[in-house]
């Protein structure tokens, strides 16, 4: 059997053709796939912790492999377009410097905020997937998700613009929320109707604070709707429909470091003709990057270090 899963490898080109849709040909509604990107991280990151963490080497194995696949192509891109205060950029501290000196948003390493709240969560998650009963595990991701409207409003009063939405406690709604999704499919719930009524919480808060104070971000509102598509995705059959975006999805670490990097060397050229010159290059070049850096040192990853034990979403081959 395959160790990847074809609906989940289709979401992740779904999330990317989103994202690329929005920088490139300026798609309203294409943020939605970074909503969908760290539901997904949750869900595929947590279990693959949650099936390995009775077995030896759960660090080391868990580590070891998210280097081999993360580490490579960042670190190209830094050397490739070196970005002001690049030593924080090496330990995924970016935010430090953007809070003083503002957020740039039109800079090609500026995607790298992303990786940066990712790397955040994977040094989280594994600890209190190792430490902590499943009980408590519980109430701590929920707390996460409960609380991450509340960090929202605090960053949107007391930080800078934008803070809310650009580090990690904004976002723990979606990452935490993919995590409880992978429990929910491990029979860690022991109440369907309760779990649902903590979910619409959040997305509650959200639509409140619209009506009540003003316009401000629906988070929330994605988080819950990205995590149902990756229940639907993680419960569907082989997906005929979205096999376009299966391709995509197996590439789109690449597609994502670099597509603005790309589309910033033809620029000057003007919409749309720079998007349109833009896009079939960046596919060509995430195209290489899988075959000639990704695809071997993935291969690597998996015969250095051990495999996390079977379970019901292994399949989904986050490596």
């Amino acid at each position: 059997m395959s160790d990847r899963s074809e609906p989940l490898d289709a979401l992740r080109g779904l999330a990317i053709s989103l994202v690329i849709a929005r920088h490139y040909f300026g798609f309203k509604f294409g943020m939605v796939g970074v909503d969908l990107f760290f539901v997904l991280s949750g869900f595929l990151i947590g279990g693959i912790l949650l099936d390995s963490r009775e077995r030896p080497g759960y660090f080391s194995s868990f580590y070891g492999r998210r280097a081999f696949r993360i580490l490579p192509l960042y670190w190209l891109l830094l050397v490739i377009a070196p970005p002001a205060h690049w030593g924080y950029y090496l330990f995924f501290i970016q935010a430090v410097p953007w809070l003083q000196f503002g957020y740039p948003q039109y800079e090609p390493t500026f995607v790298t905020w992303t990786l940066a709240i990712e790397e955040q969560f994977y040094l989280i998650l594994p600890l209190l997937i190792y430490w902590l009963p499943r009980r408590w595990l519980i109430r701590v991701l929920w707390g996460g998700v409960l609380l991450a409207p509340v960090w929202r409003w605090l960053f949107h009063t007391y930080l800078p613009d934008y803070s809310w939405e650009f580090l990690l406690p904004g976002r723990l709604d979606e990452l935490f929320g993919g995590v409880l999704l992978a429990c929910f499919m491990r029979g860690y719930c022991r109440s369907g109707i309760a779990w649902i009524m903590l979910a619409c919480v959040p997305p509650l808060c959200d639509v409140t604070y619209a009506v009540t104070v003003g316009p401000f971000g629906f988070l929330s509102v994605a988080a819950f709707a990205c995590c149902v598509i990756v229940w639907a995705g993680a419960n569907m059959g082989r997906p005929v429909l979205l096999r376009p975006l299966i391709w995509p999805g197996r590439r789109c670490y690449a597609l994502y470091l670099f597509h603005l990097l790309v589309f910033d060397v033809f620029f000057d050229l003007g919409y749309p003709t720079s998007a349109c010159v833009a896009l079939p290059i960046v596919w060509i070049l995430a195209e290489i990057s899988w075959r000639a850096i990704e695809a071997p040192l993935i291969g690597y990853a998996k015969r250095r270090f051990a495999k996390a034990a079977s379970g019901v979403v292994q399949i989904a081959g986050a490596v």
